[in-house]
């Protein structure tokens, strides 16, 4: 082969790589801009659709009372619809298979002790003290339906969605914020004390989230949690002015088995499924 066009060839293969190098580039720059146009959508659309159950779970709530039966009946139909819809979309845009537990890392002893505490707590602070098996039952099941809905947005989507974003601290209390804002009625109500151990009880649900990685058993404990204040299991309630307290020791204690990554500064999640733009909100 002639020198001029050997050295040609050689020239041409850098020439080549490079333009490969681009090419791809902008085709792996051009679906991460779709996707991340996809989960602005989606995430707009789940927060839609909680604003649109939270307003008429307070119309019903006004309408029937806070607490009967007919009224938490219908509430119920909606939250297994909104549960459904929320799992399609954590399905479909935020789960990812490579995001496993690990039962050695995350269920230690300490954490187990914190889960067996909020369990116990929400015994003896039940709401059912005096009412009715028919009650407590259509009560349970509207805890257990309020629990895994409330963990899907709150966490799965929401909080997700921050940590991409931010460190953890961040987005734990930027989701627990907003979980605490959506209890209107209680807003609506003035009863600010039942706000606060909603606030204690979120950044508990989010600390679990954060310290597992997993919205499953963070949606476990939390519908454990409100299916239990539902049920007359122990002789004796806890009084007002005892529950705020316990609750603030026990939400301590989840931030401190969840505090090397809280207290770390770095972003908190910068993938999902290896795919760093899969998620991104830019």
């Amino acid at each position: 082969m002639p020198e001029r066009l050997r050295n040609r060839s050689a020239s041409s293969y850098p020439e080549a790589v490079s333009y490969l190098i681009n090419f791809f580039g902008r085709i792996r720059s051009e679906y991460s801009d779709a996707q991340g146009i996809t989960m602005r959508k989606m995430i707009a659309l789940a927060s839609l659709s909680e604003i649109l159950y939270l307003t008429l779970s307070f119309i019903i709530a006004q309408v029937y009372g806070q607490w009967s039966i007919t009224g938490e009946l219908i509430r119920t139909s909606l939250r297994i619809i909104s549960l459904f819809f929320f799992g399609y979309i954590y399905q479909n845009h935020f789960y990812s298979a490579n995001q496993s537990v690990k039962p050695k890392g995350a269920f230690t002893a300490p954490f187990i002790a914190a889960i067996q505490l909020l369990l116990l707590f929400a015994a003896s602070y039940t709401s059912a003290e005096n009412e009715t098996l028919l009650w407590q039952a259509v009560f349970v099941i509207s805890g257990i339906a309020a629990g895994l809905r409330e963990e899907l947005f709150y966490r799965g989507i929401l909080q997700k969605t921050l940590q991409t974003k931010y460190d953890y601290k961040i987005a734990l209390f930027a989701a627990t914020l907003i979980f605490t804002l959506s209890h209107i009625q209680y807003i609506a109500r003035g009863q600010f004390g039942e706000l606060m151990l909603i606030a204690f009880a979120g950044i508990i649900f989010g600390s679990i989230f954060i310290h597992t990685g997993s919205v499953a058993i963070s949606a476990l404990v939390h519908s454990s949690y409100d299916a239990i204040l539902s049920v007359n299991m122990l002789p004796f309630r806890l009084s007002y002015n005892a529950s705020m307290p316990i609750l603030f020791l026990i939400m301590l204690l989840f931030l401190l088995i969840t505090s090397k990554k809280l207290l770390s500064s770095k972003q908190a999640d910068t993938s999902y499924g290896g795919d760093e733009d899969q998620f991104s909100m830019s």
